[in-house]
């Protein structure tokens, strides 16, 4: 197996720079998410990985080998697509097999190969039927056997569960999630689904405009994202922004005052703060802020509560059985570990600047 590095990668369409300046590593046997909306450039940059596209600056490196230059071929990866690109005509031991008959592989290793991904992926008794014969999830699970037939260093992979059912995503989800822990193949997944994102990754590289955000483990980007755009669009609901006052090193929320890791450059701050981490009451509680209930929504396993706190609205969760109705006034306590502070004018993180 072998790690990837980019480095300083710039790509343009036209007078559209898709890329500025991107560089990210992934360890060898890591499974790394790029993460973002669409149109930040996470396709691009594992395009550019493969050799599907071709970068105006920057290298591109596949262990200690420099494969900038190389063609897709000579880069010992294998990709996964969106769409499932099996071949109609062929069986499924032959759609597994493509790959090696391709490198020319000695009949005995190319059955051991092609059943050991029907295994690993649990298709071994469907490899006599064709493409037709099968349902979305199967097919998938046959484009990533055949990927990982050819044993490749590193396993590239373009949103391969967009095309399946929600309940079949869950399924792959955790079939994926369990098949590359045993492989351990070196994998750079490509998703919009911050779900997705979260379960897989031992890392995840937030994308926006080109360029990557925030790099860390699942849990760092949640609970300490590096700016607002990282806790607007991981979470959900996102994580709530609160526009407040700052007096000294404090904020303050009516009567409810709240310690800055560090001055803000400005009069104002932005309280970044979870749903799940506000305390609602029904009466006034210690260290806790008066907000008007919006709207009551029941979600099952919960109740997600939008309020207004001086024309400021905010999401919380409670339990199911909480006794919130519309135009009622709760008591929201902020629990103190979980609050973040970022800076109104860039959305930066002050903990994330401080620590820098």
């Amino acid at each position: 197996m072998a790690g990837i590095r980019v480095e300083n990668i710039v790509k343009l369409f036209g007078r559209v720079k898709a890329l500025n300046g991107v560089s990210l590593e992934v360890r060898d046997q890591e499974f790394v998410v790029l993460l973002g909306p669409s149109g930040c450039g996470k396709t691009t940059l594992l395009r550019i990985i493969a050799g599907l596209e071709h970068a105006e600056s920057g290298r591109v490196f596949i262990g200690d080998r420099d494969v900038t230059a190389l063609p897709p071929r000579s880069r010992k990866i294998a990709m996964v697509f969106q769409n499932y690109a099996v071949f109609p005509h062929l069986t499924v031991f032959e759609n597994i097999a493509f790959g090696l008959r391709m490198q020319k592989a000695l009949p005995e290793r190319l059955r051991a190969q092609v059943e050991r991904a029907a295994t690993l992926m649990h298709i071994e008794n469907l490899l006599e039927r064709y493409p037709a014969q099968l349902s979305g999830g199967q097919r998938q699970r046959v484009a990533v056997a055949r990927a990982l037939a050819v044993e490749p260093e590193v396993l590239l992979m373009d949103e391969p569960l967009s095309n399946l059912d929600a309940l079949l995503r869950l399924e792959m989800r955790a079939e994926l999630k369990r098949l590359l822990a045993e492989s351990r193949t070196t994998t750079l997944y490509v998703t919009h689904d911050q779900v997705e994102a979260m379960s897989l990754a031992d890392r995840i590289a937030v994308m926006n405009a080109g360029r990557v955000v925030q790099y860390d483990e699942p849990m760092k980007v949640y609970q300490e994202p590096a700016d607002t755009f990282v806790g607007g669009f991981i979470g959900s609901p996102p994580m709530n922004f609160l526009r407040l006052p700052v007096e000294g090193s404090q904020a303050r929320i009516q009567s409810l005052t709240l310690e800055l890791p560090s001055s803000p450059p400005g009069k104002d701050v932005l309280l970044g703060v979870r749903p799940e981490d506000l305390e609602a009451h029904l009466e006034p509680q210690p260290q806790s802020f008066p907000a008007r209930v919006l709207v009551v929504e029941p979600l099952g396993s919960h109740l997600l509560l939008t309020l207004a706190y001086e024309q400021q609205q905010l999401k919380v969760t409670v339990p199911p059985d909480f006794a919130a109705k519309s135009g009622q006034t709760l008591w929201l306590r902020p629990q103190p570990g979980r609050l973040r502070w970022l800076d109104p004018a860039s959305g930066q993180s002050l903990t994330h600047a401080r620590q820098a």
